[in-house]
């Protein structure tokens, strides 16, 4: 029999500080609930417990308190938003159908410790959960702790280590130590390594006590004879009881299952998907209604139903998540009432039945796919839309989709995958694709699938979409959101599925010289650091490097993580200024980056049938409405460095073709103007001035014609900060000057720019009021922590508050103005076509002959994409390659 008890008290601070604030859209704080389950059941799984329970302090005193009135007493108040967990915490325990305790007039450690002895003389194997160093004195055969949050036993070789005696001597130790934390006073004077050296002569406390008369030491004797009556009252504060009466026997905590549904209500109370994934799938899908298609008679059938249906959901299988190499294994399809069908058309397994003809099947739905008065239902559509697309198919009449749809609702989601919005809005656990393909390297592509495997998945997958659609779209419509979803959301996904068709395509030759290039240049750098460093190390390596800067250069340590002292990007750019190694490890890092995530990874992404790299954009990435993409990521090339240059030339036009930059120019700070109606601000943009050379001369009292560039920089990096709530902190550390200089020119920029602030403060008033902010088109985004207890959470929040109303009004401009520039730039130039957008970017790949007219075609829409107070600028450029044209 094995016992697991679980220091609650301790765990559930220790969950608080590991993670960061997380809280739910109702603004209910979560972090420390979500931190607490997963350390509880990562403890269940690697203790395999027959009996188990967890241990709370009960409120109140305790007969320490008795003792010692200031035991304890300094201690700070629980955080407020941990607090609000707590109940949060004892009901996941209850949940999972373990004994809670907490036993007035005792702490949790007595309470473990009476438990603890009891079942080992009751023949337990017991093993105490805590990372509190008070349970080392209970170590003995039969009794092992775990210290969960770090992932360790502690042990004898542990008590040693911390205290420099076995176990059964601990609390001696503790004793003459004292304990600051806990206002436990000890002796004064003598620290861990003294006491150490007292109980090895001495052998207890007490001998030490009765005989201090014979420590030579004078300075030291003294300290042990006038500390005598702390030491002894110190001994009984941190000495754990093992004998406290209890109405609980040891026998009476046997494991029981947990409660599946109550612990489904509370994971999505708290918005835990990946928790609720983990626990006994629900199903509140019926599957009774799903249909394989596999003959003529089931595919005629299938047509009249879809010829009927009001709506249809559509979904397809295919051989991979790339749409632009994926192969067509199979449709599916289903309508109102839970009923689907899976339409196998490319199983290939050995043994797979006959199949209906690929070809023939698309043939004969292709009326249905595109007909644009029939309505379709599709997750992600646009990969469904450039499959169908590659396969003969164009498919029209997109009327939901619900990752945009959810997206819309509440864009701070960290997913909006089909099985994510199923169990959050349905309650349902989909099929996963790893339970029908398998996982890792075992896993099958679809086409390997089994028929009678991937039926049910596929059918469902169809299935959830169109409840899904029929769920969102009303709750979209009623919070206003509709028009963004018709008319800018849902179009601009076939946009950007055009523009993935398209492609871009990269020199490889530029490439592979840059690869060398880069290559030496890296290799230069680290033999530099080496020589900086005076030894050979692991430069990407965090411990590694902390070892070089921190031990052995004895640069000062700045900040620190669970793990140790930090080497993130601050830390090395403050250490910079101190020793020239950090500025070479920072150069290391951008480099390495550069090279292995851009250079080397870029020729790999070359489609081998069209030689071009089909980036993917995501609408659903960046909760201001923003657009992201991935293999590759164009966001994170930098734009105004040189090594980000060098990888832009690689981009390039097409024979006979060159690209067309088109780039609004201080967009964020424009919409900034137009949404505060600063006169000052605006009539700077009306005037066609330098923005920040106005800033500058208004701030620093300088006429306009005198500006430095160093008081430029200075107004750019304040209109800048103010566009991202930045405090005098980060600008005095940006521009390298004093905190009180930062704050006097944030200061005076809000006197001067008094519209601005204005703004500034109705923002967050109405943040406050609402819930979340609104852009100027509409689009939203929910803030429950606005009213958060933690001053730091809320402050970050406010931040977000006034950044996304101008982020997000930018990201819907140029929205706006790639679905003009999809429409008609063929009118223009019947061959050129947009292939990326970036940031506030867009490209265009156009004939050599047309470009110029394609230049001030995308100038004029872009800037007539919205109507502001203060106009739209947008800067052309072209060349045969990106950095050229941008």
């Amino acid at each position: 029999m094995r016992l697991l008890l679980i220091d609650g008290s301790s765990y559930l601070y220790r969950a608080y500080y590991a993670l960061p604030h997380l809280s739910n859209r109702k603004g209910e704080p979560t972090g420390a609930i979500l931190g607490f389950v997963n350390m509880l059941q990562k403890a269940l799984r690697e203790a395999e417990p027959t009996h188990a329970a967890v241990v709370f302090d009960a409120r109140g005193k305790t007969f320490r308190n008795e003792i010692d009135a200031e035991y304890k007493a300094h201690r700070p108040p629980m955080p407020e938003d941990l607090a609000e967990q707590v109940e949060g915490i004892h009901e996941v325990v209850r949940a999972m159908n373990l004994p809670l305790i907490m036993e007035p007039g005792w702490e949790a450690d007595d309470v473990i410790g009476t438990l603890a002895l009891k079942a080992l003389e009751k023949g337990y194997e017991v093993t105490i959960v805590t990372g509190d160093k008070d349970f080392l004195q209970l170590l003995r055969p039969g009794l092992t702790i775990y210290d969960g949050m770090h992932d360790r036993w502690l042990d004898e070789a542990t008590a040693k280590k911390k205290f420099g005696v076995e176990p059964a001597r601990v609390v001696d130790a503790m004793a003459l130590i004292g304990d600051s934390s806990d206002n436990v006073p000890g002796v004064k004077g003598v620290g861990p390594k003294t006491a150490a050296t007292l109980l090895e002569r001495f052998g207890t406390l007490d001998a030490l006590l009765e005989r201090s008369e014979e420590i030579e030491s004078t300075s030291l004797r003294r300290k042990i004879e006038e500390g005598k009556q702390d030491a002894l009252r110190s001994r009984q504060l941190v000495r754990i009881v093992t004998d406290v009466p209890l109405q609980i026997d040891v026998d009476d905590l046997k494991v029981r299952p947990p409660d599946m549904e109550r612990l489904r209500e509370l994971f999505q109370r708290w918005e835990f998907t990946r928790l609720i994934e983990h626990l006994t799938p629900r199903t509140a899908v019926a599957r009774d209604d799903y249909h394989v298609v596999r003959s003529e008679e089931d595919f005629e059938a299938l047509i009249r139903r879809l010829e009927e249906a009001e709506a249809f959901a559509l979904d397809t299988e295919t051989t991979s998540r790339d749409p632009m190499r994926a192969e067509l294994v199979g449709l599916s399809f289903a309508v109102a009432g839970g009923w689907a069908a899976y339409l196998p058309v490319a199983h290939r397994y050995e043994g797979a039945p006959p199949q209906l003809d690929s070809e023939e099947v698309l043939r004969r739905l292709r009326p249905l796919i595109e007909d644009a008065a029939r309505k379709k239902y599709l997750q992600n559509a646009k990969y469904d839309w450039l499959v169908l697309y590659r396969h003969g198919v164009h498919l029209r009449g997109i009327a939901g989709d619900p990752m945009l749809l959810d997206y819309l609702l509440d864009p701070g989601q960290p997913s909006h995958g089909l099985d994510v919005i199923a169990q959050r809005e349905l309650g349902h656990t989909c099929i996963s694709f790893k339970e029908v393909a398998g996982s890792g390297k075992a896993q099958k592509t679809f086409d390997q699938v089994p028929i009678e495997v991937a039926a049910p998945y596929a059918c469902e997958d169809a299935d959830v979409t169109f409840r899904l659609v029929e769920r969102l779209e009303p709750r979209v419509r009623e919070a206003g959101l509709w028009p963004l979803y018709e008319a800018l959301e849902q179009p601009l996904s076939l946009v950007l599925a055009r523009m993935e068709l398209a492609g871009v395509k990269v020199d490889q030759d530029a490439l592979e010289a840059l690869s060398r290039a880069y290559g030496e240049r890296i290799a230069r750098l680290e033999s530099e650091i080496y020589a900086l460093a005076g030894r050979r190390f692991s430069i990407l390596s965090p411990k590694q490097l902390g070892t070089v800067l921190f031990e052995e250069l004895r640069l000062p340590v700045k900040k620190r993580t669970k793990t140790g002292p930090s080497t993130d990007v601050s830390v090395l750019e403050a250490l910079a200024e101190l020793h020239p190694l950090p500025k070479a490890v920072l150069q290391y890092r951008a480099l390495t980056k550069l090279k292995s995530t851009y250079i080397d990874a870029l020729p790999g992404l070359i489609h081998p049938e069209t030689g071009r790299i089909h980036t993917s954009f995501s609408q659903t990435t960046a909760a201001t409405g923003r657009l992201a993409s991935s293999d590759p990521n164009l966001q994170n090339i930098p734009i105004r460095t040189e090594d980000g240059r060098r990888i832009r030339e690689a981009f390039v036009a097409e024979e006979g073709y060159l690209l067309v930059s088109a780039d609004y120019s201080q967009i964020e700070l424009r919409i900034l103007a137009a949404l505060s109606g600063d006169p000052a601000l605006s009539e700077a943009f009306r005037q066609g001035e330098d923005v920040h050379a106005r800033t500058a001369s208004e701030i620093l009292g300088v006429p306009l014609e005198e500006v430095t560039g160093e008081q430029r920089r200075i107004a750019k990096a304040i209109n800048f900060g103010i566009l991202y709530g930045m405090s005098a902190f980060r600008l005095a550390r940006d521009l390298g000057i004093e905190r009180r200089e930062a704050q006097a020119f944030i200061d005076e920029y809000f006197e001067r720019y008094a519209g601005v602030k204005a703004w500034i403060d109705q923002t967050l008033a109405q943040a406050r009021e609402t819930g979340m902010v609104r852009t100027l088109f509409g689009r939203r985004r929910l803030l429950p922590d606005i009213h958060s207890k933690n001053r730091t959470v809320r402050a970050a929040v406010e931040r977000i508050a006034i950044n996304t109303p101008i982020q997000g009004t930018a990201a819907d401009i140029i929205k706006r103005a790639m679905l003009r520039v999809d429409r008609d730039l063929g009118q223009v130039s019947p061959e050129a076509r947009l292939i990326l957008q970036v940031h506030d970017e867009l490209l265009v790949e156009a004939p050599a002959a047309e470009a110029e007219a394609v230049g001030r075609y995308l100038a004029s829409t872009m800037e007539e994409a919205a109507s502001l107070a203060v106009p739209l600028k947008v800067e052309v450029g072209i060349g045969r390659n990106w950095a050229a044209a941008h």
